[in-house]
């Protein structure tokens, strides 16, 4: 999968804004809900990390894997941060430090959005093989979801499917757990109107696609004294958080600083933009490549009913259904939390003596979240703290969209825990006498889509 691999815990902070700063709301759960599914996440992927840091969430078990070791350019950020009182410590990530799960070590490619030696954690690498071996899983590839159907009693009869041909097919189950993100969960809800559900399936509240978030981000930049040998591994190893947690939330927004491996341009780059060749390029080259270190900044934005999924009528799939239309900005609060990021970052890379120090574009990272947020009050949110739909008893929506807030850190491994805690839900139900519906049996399956 294309993910970068980085997996923090979210903080008791991240969970209870309401509570503790006045803004937003607060989790149905709390930390200490999620701290032991944190752990199976941890280590069903196999992260690797180091408890270095005072401002991380607090600890049960110790990390599963060793962390890697800081690399040449984190050496002159550690000494910057030092000079300045800022935390700098570990980025905890699930790819593997030493050989684990099957799976040999990090072999340092440095071309980890797909990981060529299967050293970072991936659905397809860790966990469909193991399924598919139980005979209890089976994976229909190139299948698209296009519809849920309704019964008379108002949960989901049938899955309507089809592949590349077109042709539609239907799956029945007892339960259904939709995973596709909090973009395309959004989508197949609003496609699954009925007359039941005239507004979309599960959207009594109103909410179904409302509330969306990401991470804000920008990365600056400087030019290094000396070469701090960049892109020889393709992630990053240091972070701080001291900016995301130890805060008054209420009017400045947390933020994470990523302190990067791999920045500035490559030699291929630095080639077809420098119109040389020959000498002078062999030179150009080895002059430039390597002199750039840069500091990415990720900001926690607050949910807002203006940012939401829709269904684009006017542009449609393969299959000829619409598209999701995504409406998205950010506040005052976002970006004065991105422009003191950017004031931090700048000091760090004035204090190593870089020069041209620039901000590079705003941008928000591939992380979505909301749309389907989860809470206690069936008129105020979309799913419950099990991640159960609560117009829809045999319905589960699962991954970042039932986030209440977003925190500044990267959601994945509180997608992960929070699927092992629904996952339990929905195995406790399908038991004879579990106490979500007595009368499924233990035969009885269930459809992800």
């Amino acid at each position: 999968l294309h993910w970068e691999g980085y997996t923090l815990r979210f903080h008791e902070h991240d969970l209870r804004l309401r509570s503790l700063h006045g803004i937003a709301d607060d989790w149905p759960i709390g930390y200490a809900d999620l701290e032991p599914y944190y752990d199976r996440a941890e280590a069903a992927l196999g992260v690797a990390g180091v408890s270095d840091d005072p401002s991380s969430s607090p600890r049960s078990t110790p990390f599963p894997l060793p962390a890697f070791p800081f690399s040449y350019s984190d050496g002159f950020f550690s000494r910057a941060c030092g000079t300045l009182g800022i935390g700098f410590h570990h980025l905890p990530q699930a790819r593997n430090s030493v050989a684990y799960g099957g799976r040999a070590q990090c072999q340092a490619c440095a071309t980890c959005h797909v990981c060529p030696t299967g050293a970072k954690a991936s659905i397809d690498l860790t966990h469909a093989p193991a399924a598919e071996a139980t005979g209890n899983v089976r994976i229909l590839s190139e299948a698209t979801v296009l519809r849920l159907e309704v019964d008379r009693s108002g949960g989901v009869a049938t899955a309507v499917y089809a592949q590349p041909d077109r042709v539609e097919r239907r799956l029945a189950a007892r339960i259904f757990v939709l995973a596709a993100g909090a973009v395309e969960n959004v989508r197949l809800l609003l496609l699954s109107a009925s007359p039941g559900h005239p507004d979309g399936l599960a959207n009594r509240s109103g909410l179904v696609g409302k509330l969306f978030m990401s991470h804000p981000s920008v990365e600056v930049a400087g030019r290094a004294k000396d070469n701090v040998y960049p892109y020889r591994i393709g992630f990053s190893t240091a972070m701080s958080r001291q900016f995301a947690v130890e805060r008054d939330r209420s009017t400045r927004g947390a933020f994470l600083l990523e302190f990067l491996n791999s920045a500035g341009p490559k030699p291929g780059e630095l080639a077809v933009s420098s119109r040389l060749s020959g000498e002078p390029l062999r030179r150009h080259i080895q002059t430039e490549f390597g002199r750039t270190l840069a500091i990415r900044i990720y900001c926690e934005q607050l949910p807002d009913r203006a940012n939401s999924i829709s269904l684009n009528h006017r542009l449609k799939d393969f299959f000829g259904n619409p598209a999701p239309h995504i409406t998205y900005n950010i506040g005052r609060y976002e970006r004065d939390a991105l422009e003191e990021g950017k004031r931090v970052a700048g000091r760090i890379l004035q204090t190593l003596g870089a020069t041209g120090i620039r901000p590079g574009d705003l941008s928000a990272a591939a992380h979505q979240i909301g749309t389907h947020r989860m809470g206690m009050d069936p008129r105020a949110s979309v799913v419950d703290p099990n991640l159960r739909a609560h117009d829809v008893p045999n319905l589960y929506l699962v991954g970042s969209g039932c986030f209440v807030t977003a925190s500044a850190s990267p959601p994945t491994l509180t997608i992960a825990a929070l699927a092992i805690r629904a996952s339990e839900h929905i195995a406790a139900g399908l038991r004879p006498s579990g106490p979500t519906n007595p009368a499924l049996g233990a035969e009885d399956p269930v459809i992800v889509a």
